[in-house]
């Protein structure tokens, strides 16, 4: 039929005509076949023009989003898609394209089109309304209307204001006139495959010579206009200036030739094309026209006699016109350059100074003309892209994004707008890609989130929520979604001596906190063995797959940009779509290799929905290394680490974040801190959480509870849904490992402390000291203090020890690393003298008698008080007490009690040493149980009459030394007791005996705390050999002495021997004994401390009253 698809092929002659989508180009750009475009269009456009292809492209995830924007007018459009006409016409060309690449011309088959993209075939014809010919006649005009370039679509860019749309330009045709289309976007073709020419090598070879000079001329051009910049911006007398800059030409030539960096590309491989042909490829007439379609699309040649060579069909025609254009060309650089020398000659040896002035003044009137032109001209075009907005409405209503109100009272257009576009592009970019991907957020989640966006897409940068919802999205962006890091490739891979070598390398002792860990860490290693049995389970892999082969559809994507949002890329042959194949199955290998780190998440995030993080609380004295401890916990997981200082804190929005309604809104510290750990697993830091303030305060009423907020936050259950206020939707905090510190942990709200995980981290002995010191500290000093060696620095254990129990009392090593760093500073003044002066001897021992050289007198001792007896002191009614003090160390107590005759008559007791409510009450009750006890007579004395006259008579006053320091607890009730019974009985107590726990009034005693410190504290003075507990308390001495030799197994033995009244296994008691030289024994009543202090001889009478009592 003469006007329907028709394909055919007589003596190698081949005759087609296509019915193809038309579509005319707003710019002046010609597309001449073999290069490859980059063209932006405008939302709508691109979305118009992508519509008509929707039954062939609809599955491109891009194109489909695209076209979801838009609802388009099936009245105003007439229809959407292309017509059966238009799908042949399709086929057609692409069986016969196949049939060119594969260097011959069997019969036509009927071959679908391969992939989506495949189909994106249209004609393009230049827009002659902005190419004006310098001839200005009617017929060229009809004649160049006639024309087009097929082309296909083999990329699309969407930067969210507009879209980039790939071309490559494949072959010219021209209308067949007198077709009646059936659709009037559509257009039947004659498409121009026959190539001959006879003799190409030798036209080649002439094209060859003649843009080689070409070549030279632009090279030498473009090196000349650069030296006459730089020569002009300079003033001194050597350099030679040159007017070439102020030539109208030479500007538009120059900008066209070096102001791009896709020109200065395709410009070099031009060069390397013309220049590397070899013999045979010159003799095929197929590379000379894809040489003269490069040199006529590359060079700056007009826009309309691109257009006259793209509507030239037969090659020799062409060949003639293209060495025309060159010659033309090469005349003007050459008349270019004597132009511009007879300007120069006349300008620096012959004009006036007048004259030069009356020529820049000329020149800079003529710019600001031009300027004054191109401003008005532009205002006068406001919104002309919006011709067919009637054909389309957005969706929801919303008007389409554009860059530029272009109103006359606007202002000029600044940097930051640009910024904005960057950032609406990055957050589009995020909601199009990452946003669906993302497993920790829920469908609600996502949908306001998306929903934020949109209002933010349909208002102008103006709007008083367009700042606001931006600054959320981009902070919504910031967050690591889904996002775990750990120095373990897999949970299952996690290695539990390495971790536990890295523990000890890090801290001395504390083996029950870094046992909790290795607890933790060897649960994470079997979730992640369980996970991939439950990943092939559930059948995720095969869901993986699918999903693969749903992003290798997607559209091919490039970045390459330009000035003017349009570019030039020459493919390196004629086989472009085979090249590009290639390209997809290296692509494809990538995924294929990242889908392996895809597997190795999804089975992570498997492993971490049956696991709770730890939450965990170091509560101990400062300076004992809770804070280090975190730090080396998120080291030993590879994990990052944060930390969150909740001193002081009173707000509740600075844990749970602000509401976005108020003015400077941000997040909480908790969304900061993933967002600066860049990952959703890291080890954050709550310090000193006992110092929150909160509870009943009359700021709570305003401002909220913090601690009340971190109820949700350090809730396992709970915190997988943690509500930030900002963010406004749950995020999970159930892989985040949360450690807080506290000085004081009983100072928190019961329902917060509950929720802690708390681990007791006590003072150190000294002998830990000692380690610590000579293996953590003295070295960490030395380098900071400027030593290139450790050994420049020597202290023994000697020195070393005499350092810790002289010059500081403490119950970490903050002190301590102190004055060891005041040591290493002295020292270093002696390294360095030595450096500079070879007479000094430099000795890197620290010896005792230094030390007050380096840190003064050692602080008093207060240990002789427990043996020396002043000269009106009698020996009784002092009794040594065992303290906990606020700094976490424990020290000996002297309680001391002296007695006179009251002449009123009754007992009186007088206490003072900053004594508080707690001590004065367990004085009074030793002092009740003491006369309840006489007047029973169960003591075996023989004066008991006259002892309870001298009682009732009595004035006692009890103090305690060191009256600045407050003292207070149920621990001292024994101790006060014994100091009132020493002074009534007139029996002195020995001194090296030293005790602690509270009385009731029936004579029990009952157990205390800290009594490790207390008796570290009574080792500490050296005089104490033994000391009375608690009987309860054997517990804590099992407990501890079982940490030391760090053998759990033994724990039930003993607590099992521990049931015994009279236990068996003395153990515990010996280890102590050994290792400090202070044997513990226990009292469980009043009288068993009778019984450990002056023996069995006062006891005879309570026996006897016991066995009567119970009718023995």
């Amino acid at each position: 039929m003469k006007f329907k698809n028709s394909t055919t092929v007589k003596n190698g002659e081949v005759r087609q005509q296509v019915v193809l989508t038309n579509y005319v180009l707003d710019s002046s750009l010609v597309l001449l076949p073999g290069i490859i475009y980059n063209v932006s269009f405008s939302r709508f456009k691109a979305a118009a023009l992508l519509s008509r292809f929707r039954d062939k492209v609809d599955s491109v995830p891009l194109v489909k989003s695209l076209l979801g924007e838009y609802d388009f007018d099936s009245a105003a459009s007439e229809s959407s898609g292309i017509s059966n006409d238009a799908s042949e016409g399709i086929q057609h060309f692409y069986n016969m394209e196949q049939q060119m690449k594969n260097k011959g011309v069997p019969e036509v088959h009927n071959v679908q089109p391969a992939s989506e993209f495949d189909w994106l075939v249209l004609a393009i014809s230049p827009n002659l309304s902005k190419i004006p010919s310098p001839k200005s006649k009617a017929e060229s005009a009809v004649e160049s209307s006639e024309v087009a370039t097929i082309v296909r679509v083999v990329g699309i860019v969407d930067d969210t204001t507009n879209v980039k749309l790939t071309l490559q330009a494949l072959q010219r045709a021209s209308k067949v006139p007198g077709y009646r289309p059936n659709k009037p976007t559509e257009t039947l073709l004659k498409v121009h495959w026959n190539e001959n020419i006879d003799n190409p090598a030798a036209h080649l070879s002439k094209l060859k010579s003649s843009t080689s000079v070409l070549f030279n001329a632009i090279d030498r051009f473009v090196t000349e206009y650069r030296q006459a910049l730089q020569n002009n911006g300079k003033n001194s007398e050597d350099n030679k200036n040159d007017l070439l800059t102020l030539n109208p030409l030479a500007n538009a030539l120059f900008l066209q030739l070096a102001g791009s960096k896709d020109f200065a590309k395709a410009y070099q491989s031009l060069q390397k094309i013309v220049g590397g042909l070899s013999s045979s490829e010159k003799s095929n007439p197929r590379n000379l026209s894809r040489v003269v379609d490069l040199t006529a699309a590359i060079i700056p040649f007009p826009n309309h006699e691109k257009l006259k060579m793209l509507g030239t069909a037969a090659l020799k025609d062409r060949v003639a016109e293209i060495n025309v254009m060159i010659t033309k060309m090469s005349e003007v650089f050459g008349a270019l350059k004597e132009n511009n020398k007879m300007v120069n000659h006349w300008f620096y040896n012959e004009a006036s100074n007048i004259q030069r002035a009356n020529l820049v003044a000329n020149q800079l009137k003529s710019i600001r003309v031009v300027l004054e032109g191109l401003t008005s001209k532009g205002n006068g075009n406001e919104n002309g892209a919006n011709n067919q907005r009637a054909l389309v409405r957005r969706k929801n209503g919303a008007a389409p994004i554009t860059t530029r109100s272009g109103g006359p009272n606007d202002p000029e257009p600044v940097d930051d707008e640009e910024g904005d576009d960057d950032d609406i592009r990055a957050i589009a970019n995020f909601i199009k890609k990452r946003l669906p991907e993302i497993q920790s957020l829920s469908e609600d989640s996502k949908r306001l989130i998306a929903k934020d966006f949109k209002r933010i897409k349909s208002s102008p940068p103006g709007n008083a929520d367009f700042h606001v919802i931006r600054n959320y999205l981009e902070i919504v962006m910031d967050m690591p979604w889904d996002k775990f890091v750990s120095k373990f490739k897999s949970n299952k891979d996690i290695d539990i001596a390495e971790a536990k070598r890295q523990l000890d390398e890090d801290h001395y002792g504390l083996d029950h906190v870094k046992q909790r860990l290795t607890q933790y860490l060897v649960v994470l290693k079997l979730l992640g063995i369980n996970a991939d049995k439950e990943y092939e389970k559930l059948g995720i892999k095969e869901a993986q797959k699918e999903k693969e082969l749903r992003k290798q559809r997607e559209n091919r994507k490039f970045t390459r940009e330009s000035n003017n949002g349009e570019a030039i890329i020459i493919p390196n042959s004629d086989e472009t779509r085979r090249a590009k194949e290639q390209a997809d199955s290296r692509i494809k290998k990538s995924k294929d290799m990242t889908s392996l780190e895809k597997e190795r998440d999804a089975k992570s995030l498997l492993a971490s929905k049956n696991n709770r993080s730890p939450i965990i609380m170091l509560a101990g004295p400062p300076g004992v290394g809770k804070t280090s401890l975190a730090k080396s916990i998120a080291t030993t997981l590879g994990r990052k680490f944060q930390r969150v200082s909740l001193g002081g804190v009173r707000d509740e929005s600075e844990i749970r974040g602000h509401r976005r309604t108020y003015v400077g809104a941000m997040p909480g510290t908790i969304v900061q801190a993933l967002r600066k750990a860049r990952s959703m697993n890291p080890v954050i830091l709550l310090d000193e959480i006992d110092k929150v303030v909160g509870g009943a305060s009359g700021g709570a009423k305003f401002s909220g509870d913090p601690a009340a907020a971190l109820l949700e936050v350090l809730d396992p259950e709970q915190n997988n849904q943690f509500m930030d206020h900002y963010l406004g939707f749950p995020i999970d905090l159930s892989q985040v490992i949360f450690i807080c510190t506290a000085n004081e942990p009983y100072n928190l709200s019961r329902p917060l402390l509950d929720r802690l995980e708390m681990i007791d981290i006590g003072a150190y002995d000294y002998n830990e000291k000692l380690v610590i010191g000579q293996k953590y500290l003295l070295p960490r000093q030395t380098k900071r203090n400027g030593f290139p060696d450790d050994t420049l620095v020597s202290i023994d254990d000697e020195v070393m020890k005499k350092v810790i129990l002289d010059y500081t009392r403490e119950a970490g090593v903050r002190n301590l690393e102190r004055k060891l760093g005041t040591v290493c500073r002295f020292k270093a003044v002696e390294f360095a003298n030595s450096l500079s002066d070879s007479s000094v001897q430099y000795n890197p021992r620290v010896e005792e008698y230094d030390l007050a050289k380096y840190l003064g007198l050692p602080m008093p001792n207060l240990n002789n008080e427990i043996v020396e007896l002043p000269l009106q002191s009698a020996k009784y009614g002092v009794v040594n007490g065992l303290s906990y003090n606020t700094d976490g160390s424990g020290s000996v107590l002297i309680f001391e009690s002296i007695g006179f005759h009251n002449d009123k008559g009754g007992t009186s007791l007088n206490m003072t040493g900053r004594l508080g409510e707690v001590l004065m009450e367990s004085a009074k009750i030793g002092m009740t149980f003491i006369k309840n006890t006489l007047y029973k007579g169960l003591w075996n004395i023989d004066n008991t009459k006259e002892v309870l006259d001298k009682l009732n008579n009595l004035e006692i006053h009890m103090h305690v030394p060191s009256g600045a320091v407050q003292k207070d607890g149920p621990s001292a009730g024994i101790t006060m007791a014994l100091s009132f019974l020493s002074l009534i009985f007139e029996r002195p107590v020995p001194s090296n005996v030293a005790m602690t726990g509270e009385i009731t009034l029936r004579g029990l005693v009952l157990p205390i705390g800290g009594l490790k410190e207390k008796m570290l504290g009574a080792h500490l003075t050296g005089q104490i050999q033994k000391i009375i507990v608690p009987r309860e308390n054997r517990r804590d001495v099992i407990e501890e002495y079982v940490k030391k030799i760090n053998e759990p197994k033994r724990m039930n033995e003993l607590l099992q021997d521990n049931q015994e009244t009279n236990f068996k296994n003395s153990a515990p008691e010996d280890y102590f004994y050994n290792k400090y030289g202070v044997r513990i024994v226990y009292a469980k009543e009043f009288w068993d401390v009778i019984r450990h202090v002056w023996g069995e001889e006062l006891l005879v009478k309570v026996e006897q009253a016991r066995m009567d009592e119970y009718h023995l």
